[in-house]
């Protein structure tokens, strides 16, 4: 396999290639690769007003095929493929993953925060969104955008034609089309040190993190999914991140196959530059906001908090990379795991109590998420930089 490696991926390659060269390569090969057809239709809608981008989308993914019928060829032709559901994917059958994450919601958003959103920042995912000041600005949002994902995809239905999860996940496909041409236009993106800006390799990375390693998380917390639970959720990240424009090529088919293609990528992956810390710690500082905490001492015990189980979950070494503060986390994970064994044990003998904490659960999701305030936007961000834009 022929391919450029772009310079910072050079001495992760190196390393990589000493545990599985053929993955190696082709999460490498992938690094210069963008999304063609989204590059295209957002290309295609050059020049044409926020408001009437908003409306075309909205136009497509509402299937208003009258509408839609002024949106350029190339926006048409993205919506059109993207509603082919490829034949490996079930909606009914994805149901037992959908069950598995409402059993142990709030263990799953804790793996999600604590673990796979920091280990994802951790490599040169975070770049574009240093270079957009997206994440230091808005860190609570970017929260409640990535639980709010989860959750959507996770809803019984959700990624059918007409769900929430289907409708969102294209819509970040096209937001990240829109930032990768602005930090190509920008002038300030260094394509032969890192590649192409939001390249296939890291939405794939991504994907497989926010699956088998959220999985691979929430079980270290106390989650029990079975192996149907498992494989379904990960089969909904991997339907998610199909249409979030992953190559064949590169999109893991089960949940081996995720974890070996995030822990592959993981090591080709430069170590944490300032950049990288910078967006960890605004994640776990933007933590206690997304839930509700807004008294001061009340944010930094809470913040405390998230730091420690996330150094629980990532381990001393990426923690102290990081610049996390030294804490003690023995027995940390095994008091969480104990304690939710104890509620399911207790849960089991008390059905209705179950289905009462359940109800909890999803209610403060609701609410972290901000759940209840419906897509109704489909503007894209109309400036590089958030200070320019901050709301779109």
């Amino acid at each position: 396999m022929s391919f450029t490696i772009p310079a910072a991926y050079r001495e992760g390659y190196e390393r990589a290639r000493q545990s599985d060269p053929e993955m190696a390569a082709r999460y490498l090969a992938h690094t210069t690769v963008g999304d063609p057809a989204a590059d295209a239709a957002i290309e295609a809608l050059e020049g044409v007003p926020p408001e009437r981008v908003h409306e075309l989308i909205s136009a497509g993914m509402e299937q208003d095929e009258a509408a839609f019928a002024a949106a350029p060829a190339a926006l048409r032709e993205l919506m059109e493929n993207a509603g082919v559901q490829p034949d490996w994917f079930d909606s009914k059958a994805a149901y037992p993953g959908c069950r598995a994450f409402h059993a142990d919601s709030d263990l799953y958003i804790e793996a999600l925060v604590g673990s796979s959103i920091i280990r994802g920042f951790s490599t040169l995912i975070s770049l574009s969104f240093f270079e957009t000041g997206r994440l230091l600005d808005h860190g609570v949002r970017r929260l409640r955008q990535n639980i709010r994902q989860l959750i959507e995809i996770t809803m019984p239905g959700g990624m059918e034609r007409i769900g929430e999860g289907w409708k969102l996940s294209v819509r970040i496909r096209l937001i990240h089309a829109q930032v990768r041409r602005q930090l190509l236009l920008s002038g300030r993106w260094d394509e032969a040190a890192h590649g192409v800006p939001i390249h296939a390799a890291h939405l794939a990375l991504a994907a497989a993190n926010f699956s088998a390693m959220v999985l691979d998380a929430a079980k270290r917390l106390g989650a029990a999914p079975d192996r149907e639970e498992r494989e379904a959720f990960v089969r909904i990240w991997r339907y998610s991140a199909h249409l979030m424009g992953v190559p064949e090529e590169i999109l893991f088919r089960d949940e081996r196959e995720a974890r070996n293609l995030f822990l592959i990528g993981e090591m080709c992956e430069p170590f944490p530059d300032w950049d990288g810390r910078a967006m960890a710690h605004a994640l776990v500082n933007s933590a206690p906001v997304v839930i509700g905490v807004t008294d001061p001492a009340e944010r930094q015990k809470m913040a405390a908090h998230v730091y420690r189980i996330s150094r629980a979950l990532i381990g001393d070494e990426r923690a102290d990379r990081l610049g996390f503060p030294p804490q003690h986390t023995w027995g940390v994970l095994f008091a969480r795991r104990t304690q939710r064994r104890l509620a399911r044990w207790i849960r089991r003998r008390f059905p209705r109590w179950d289905g009462k904490v359940r109800a909890e659960r999803f209610s403060l999701l609701v609410e972290h998420s901000q759940l209840r305030q419906k897509l109704d936007s489909y503007q894209l961000p109309p400036r590089l930089h958030s200070d320019e834009v901050p709301r779109w």
